[in-house]
């Protein structure tokens, strides 16, 4: 807390760069979080586009799934591993179970502008079973 007020008197009234950065950062992976909740989990595609994505988004990669791809996976879920956030990017990896025992793992990177995701780069492969008793090769 110090840092905060020593950082804040150092710059004025204005708030410091760096935790300016990092809100921005943690605002933006809330929107992610809840584009892929309501996408994903929710299965509202049509809500998910029209919420979250801007007017000009763009998709780089393997694409984000539309209507038909979830309207053909009805129980289908993700689970968040983790997120990486820096200023207007947003990382994260998920596991995306298709049906139980068959899936995808992804890592999808967003960048955002005022709260909206304007572009979209995704990797994706098929999971490796996720409930073996074997440890995965490293």
């Amino acid at each position: 807390m110090a840092l905060a007020v020593a950082a804040a008197s150092t710059w004025g009234c204005s708030t410091p760069p760096l935790l300016a950065d990092a809100e921005t950062a943690r605002t933006n992976t809330h929107t992610v979080l809840a584009f892929e909740e309501t996408l994903f989990n929710k299965h509202r595609v049509e809500e998910a586009f029209s919420r979250y994505l801007a007017r000009d988004f763009k998709d780089h990669g393997a694409a984000l799934p539309g209507h038909v791809s979830i309207s053909q996976y009805p129980d289908a879920r993700i689970v968040i591993e983790r997120t990486v956030a820096q200023r207007d990017l947003v990382a994260v990896q998920l596991h995306w179970e298709q049906r139980p025992g068959q899936g995808v793992e992804r890592v999808d990177i967003f960048r955002l502008t005022d709260s909206l995701i304007v572009d979209h780069w995704g990797v994706a492969q098929d999971a490796l079973e996720r409930n073996s008793a074997e440890p995965t090769p490293r």
